[in-house]
């Protein structure tokens, strides 16, 4: 069975719901995860998949603070305890991801162990200040990414509604960029805060991947005229005490 979900890569294949296995012993494997929480006889699972794991694989927000099974154990018993059908996720995500499995090929998860993502920017942050500020995530197509795979992005990102969530992290993380970006426009106008955003875009592409939200949004923070020329200052007031003398970017 194993091998099967293996050579499938993690398809709904139909010989992966075990039908040719006894009823009883289904059962009693799909039970069995129960036994994976922790301190109790299966826990060495659960540990071993978390294990490493800081933020959600999906989202890139919240620590994985639950196990998602990548085909529902609903449907697929006798993969309720395999660890490659399960994948760490946070619990916003697994509450959107619910158990369906769609037959459409673009309306599919990807599959953090076997889906191959090439090492490219895909996705992409869109600001706009004209009120407030309003981001919208998307996918980019075309620059080498495989069209399904882009149609795949796209429709997780929609069905975990990541933009709704995304906008609810926002302001609370550029926060704590406020005196920052403001000691660069004191200092250095428009430039000087252009120069942070990419510096610290840098410093997080780094820290995260080429497809994080945090990074992909300072770096088109830095791109947009309005923000850098102190649209900023209306979205991220300064303290009413003086910023000081030092210079930032000495």
């Amino acid at each position: 069975m194993y091998d099967a979900y293996d050579a499938a890569s993690g398809s709904a294949e139909d010989c992966l719901k075990g039908l040719h296995l006894d009823e009883a012993l289904r059962d009693t494997i799909n039970a069995a995860y129960d036994f994976t929480q922790a301190g109790r006889k299966l826990s060495k699972i659960r540990e071993g998949i978390m294990a490493g794991v800081e933020h959600c694989p999906i989202c890139g927000i919240s620590p994985p603070r639950q196990l998602d099974h990548y085909l529902p154990k609903s449907t697929f018993k006798a993969l309720a305890i395999y660890p490659r059908n399960l994948v760490p996720i946070c619990g916003d995500c697994n509450q959107s991801k619910a158990s369906s499995v769609s037959a459409l090929p673009n309306e599919q998860f990807l599959h953090a162990y076997y889906d191959v993502v090439p090492e490219i920017r895909f996705l992409e942050a869109r600001p706009s200040t004209a009120q407030g500020l309003v981001v919208d995530f998307g996918i980019r197509a075309g620059g080498g990414l495989d069209p399904l795979l882009a149609s795949r992005l796209s429709y997780q990102l929609n069905r975990l509604r990541l933009n709704t969530r995304y906008a609810r992290e926002i302001n609370s993380y550029l926060t704590s960029h406020t005196t920052a970006l403001h000691m660069c426009f004191q200092f250095a106008g428009n430039e000087g805060v252009r120069s942070f955003l990419q510096t610290q875009s840098a410093v997080e592409f780094g820290r995260f991947h080429l497809n994080h939200w945090r990074p992909v949004l300072l770096e088109a923070l830095g791109l947009d005229d309005q923000f850098c020329g102190g649209g900023f200052a209306s979205i991220l007031p300064a303290v009413a005490q003086p910023l000081g003398s030092v210079n930032p970017l000495t």
